[in-house]
């Protein structure tokens, strides 16, 4: 695996969108450079057309910005990014990505990648106005006057028994069934899979905003796959220290003031209560 791709990445100053991709590339070991655009800055760009496709393909971020083949790579998309480093990165013969695995495993893993990144811009996009989810999200707008109302009931309890408990449940049984062909929980050894942090950054949302979530999450509850990846995933050496170290876990899920840690752990702690998504 070669390091000399230059990594830098461009974002704006919260979790997001960014997450699967940090943590891949976190893991892997790799030095890169994280660029945060303040939103200010962002808005005063888009005014003056700033924002040229060379340098923010589909005029977005998260932006990878990396040598490759003898020039610079621009790449815009989360799942485009993750489909890239799990190239360039993983070894030679990684068990769980590559074009050596079969084509039914690999449309198998991008299924589960993309349900994930899909799930995390639904489940954030009520935390800020039209334009704001547009911006961080490319998702679907929501009325400026139901943000303050993204975690209460209630839209709290129409989320959790649906979408939530939805992509759980399909998800648990998706990473069960591609558990037969490849190892989904990766041993210290193993790096991990742009679909594998995806899975785990759709977890985190979900443990944060429905803290209840956490005991179907842990051995011998519901989801206890997932759980276990998630687990897994977060007590990897270079993940801990680089989430302690930047403080990740107090930095906003979003741009507003409703993607705050404090404001949704306040909100989630006020509302969630212990019973059965389903």
């Amino acid at each position: 695996m070669s390091t000399d791709y230059d990594f830098r990445l461009i974002y704006f100053p919260v979790r997001a969108r960014l997450e699967p991709i940090l943590l891949r590339i976190v893991d892997a070991g790799v030095p890169f450079q994280l660029e945060e655009i303040p939103l200010a800055a962002w808005s005063q760009w888009k005014k003056t057309h700033q924002i040229a496709r060379d340098k923010f393909p589909f005029s977005g971020v998260p932006i990878l910005r990396a040598k490759y083949g003898g020039k610079e790579l621009v790449l815009g998309e989360t799942s485009a990014i993750l489909t890239f480093l799990d190239e360039t990165l993983a070894p030679a013969g990684t068990h769980h990505q590559g074009r050596d695995l079969p084509l039914d495993v690999r449309v198998h893993i991008q299924m589960i990648k993309e349900a994930s990144l899909f799930f995390l811009g639904r489940s954030l996009q009520m935390s800020g106005s039209s334009e704001v989810s547009v911006i961080v999200f490319v998702s679907f707008p929501v009325a400026d006057q139901d943000c303050h109302q993204w975690l209460a009931p209630p839209q709290r309890t129409i989320t959790r028994k649906g979408m939530v408990a939805r992509y759980l449940k399909n998800t648990e049984g998706a990473l069960h069934d591609l558990q037969r062909s490849i190892r989904v929980v990766p041993l210290p050894t193993d790096q991990l899979s742009g679909m594998t942090t995806a899975v785990v950054t759709a977890i985190t949302v979900i443990r944060d905003l429905f803290p209840s979530t956490r005991e179907m999450l842990m051995e011998g509850g519901e989801y206890e796959l997932l759980g276990r990846l998630w687990h897994t995933v977060h007590g990897r050496p270079r993940i801990k220290e680089y989430w302690e170290k930047n403080q990740i876990e107090q930095k906003a899920w979003t741009i507003t003031e409703y993607g705050t840690a404090e404001w949704i752990a306040k909100e989630a702690a006020s509302f969630d209560k212990p019973a059965s998504l389903l």
